[in-house]
C-alpha cells in the first residue's frame, strides 16, 4: 500500500473514531460511578486529534508507562471517593514518569513543587524525595484534588487550580464573574490543561478504538523487605540478580542509590518474587558488608551546588567545568534521554 493511501486510511479511521465519540459522548455523564463530566467540544477535539495523530508517538509511550501505575492510581482515588478519570492527570502532568522535573522544579508523577508537596505530607531531604514516591505522591494528589473540588464545586475548576494555582483561578472566577471553566480567560497552559485531561480520559475509556494497545496488563508488581541500615542498591541488585537500574526504578523516591540512613527500617522494594533470594543472600553477609559505613555515607553526603544553565551551555562543557562526568550530571538531574537542556534551567552538581 502506498504512503498516500496509508495516510488516507489513518485519517479515515481517526474520523470514524471521532464520529463514534460524538454520537456517544452524551452517555458518559449518565454513568453513576463517576461525577466527572466528559464534555466533548472543539477544545477537547483538538487534543484528541493531536494525541491520535501527530502526538500519537508520545501518547503511546505515556499509555505504556501508565500500565505500571493505573490500577494503583484508581485504587487510591476510589479510597478518597474520587472519580477514576483523575488517574489521567499524571499522563498529562509527567508522562507517567516518576523522575520527571519541570522547569518550575515540580517533581514526580503528579508534579508537586516543594512547598505544595510539604503541605500534603511529602518529605524531601538529602536521601529521598517523596514527591517521586508513586504511592505517597498519589495519595497526596488525591487529597489535594479533593480539597480543590470542595472549594470550587467543579472538577474543571479544581483541575485548573491544580495546574495554575488556587489563587489564580479563584481571582479569575471573581473578576470575570463566571464559574464556567469554558468561559474563563486563563493562562494558555491552564486553558489547554483541562481539555488535555478530558481527551486522555476519553482515550483511556476505550484505547483500542483510538488505535492504542491496552497497557493496563503491565501492572508494576514488587516485593517489599525491611532493611535495618543503609543498603547500597548495587548490593541489593547483586543479591537478587538484576541490574541496579531495576532497583532504582522500583525505588524512585531514593536520591543516593542507597536506602536512607535516617529512616530505619526502610521498606526496600524488589522485583516480584525476589524477596526470598534477597533475604537468603543478604542474611549470610557480615553486618559490615550489609550496610554502608559512616565513611561511605559521608561520601554520599557531599554538598551540592546549583548551576543555572546559560545560553550556549551543553552538558559536556558544564561537566568539564565542574570536573564531573556527563553520566553523573544526567543522573543527578534525572535527564533520562538525550542531552537537551535550556537556558535558565537549574542543575544540581554534587561535590
Amino acid at each position: 500500500m502506498k504512503s498516500e493511501e496509508l495516510d488516507y486510511y489513518d485519517k479515515l479511521i481517526a474520523s470514524i473514531c471521532r464520529l463514534r465519540l460524538q454520537s456517544s459522548y452524551k452517555l458518559y455523564p449518565k454513568k453513576k460511578e463517576s461525577d466527572f463530566p466528559l464534555v466533548f467540544n472543539d477544545r477537547v477535539e483538538k487534543w484528541l486529534v493531536y494525541y491520535t495523530g501527530p502526538g500519537k508517538v508520545h501518547f503511546e509511550k505515556w499509555l505504556a508507562r501508565s500500565g505500571s501505575y493505573i490500577s494503583m492510581f484508581r485504587e487510591v482515588l476510589r479510597d478518597e471517593n474520587l472519580p477514576d478519570e483523575l488517574a489521567c492527570v499524571p499522563i498529562i502532568e509527567s508522562g507517567v514518569y516518576p523522575f520527571a522535573v519541570s522547569r518550575a522544579q515540580a517533581v514526580g508523577l503528579w508534579q508537586f513543587i516543594q512547598p505544595t508537596g510539604a503541605i500534603f505530607g511529602l518529605t524531601r531531604n538529602h536521601w529521598y524525595d517523596e514527591r517521586r514516591d508513586p504511592v505517597k505522591s498519589t495519595k497526596a494528589a488525591a487529597r489535594m484534588l479533593k480539597e480543590l473540588r470542595e472549594k470550587f464545586g467543579d472538577w474543571y475548576l479544581a483541575l485548573a487550580a491544580y495546574n495554575g494555582g488556587h489563587n489564580r483561578v479563584a481571582a479569575a472566577v471573581r473578576k470575570q464573574g463566571t464559574d464556567n471553566f469554558w468561559d474563563l480567560y486563563l493562562p494558555k497552559e491552564t486553558e489547554d490543561y483541562v481539555p488535555k485531561i478530558i481527551a486522555a480520559a476519553i482515550i483511556m475509556k476505550d484505547p483500542l478504538v483510538f488505535g492504542f494497545s491496552d497497557g493496563a496488563n503491565d501492572y508494576l508488581e514488587y516485593d517489599t523487605v525491611e532493611v535495618y541500615g543503609p543498603v547500597d542498591f548495587k548490593l541489593a541488585a547483586r543479591c537478587v540478580g538484576v541490574s541496579e537500574k531495576d532497583i532504582i526504578a522500583l525505588n524512585p523516591e531514593v536520591s543516593r542509590q542507597c536506602t536512607p540512613p535516617d529512616m530505619i527500617p526502610y521498606p526496600l522494594k524488589l522485583p516480584a518474587g525476589k524477596s526470598a533470594a534477597f533475604i537468603k543472600k543478604f542474611s549470610k553477609l557480615d553486618d559490615s558488608d550489609k550496610y554502608l559505613s559512616t565513611k561511605e555515607l559521608g561520601a554520599r553526603e557531599h554538598k551540592s551546588v546549583v548551576y543555572r544553565v546559560r545560553r550556549g551551555d551543553n552538558l559536556s562543557t558544564i561537566a568539564r567545568k565542574h570536573k564531573v562526568s556527563v553520566t553523573k550530571l544526567k543522573q543527578w538531574n534525572h535527564i533520562a534521554r538525550g542531552d537537551l537542556i535550556y537556558p535558565g534551567q537549574k542543575l544540581k552538581i554534587y561535590r
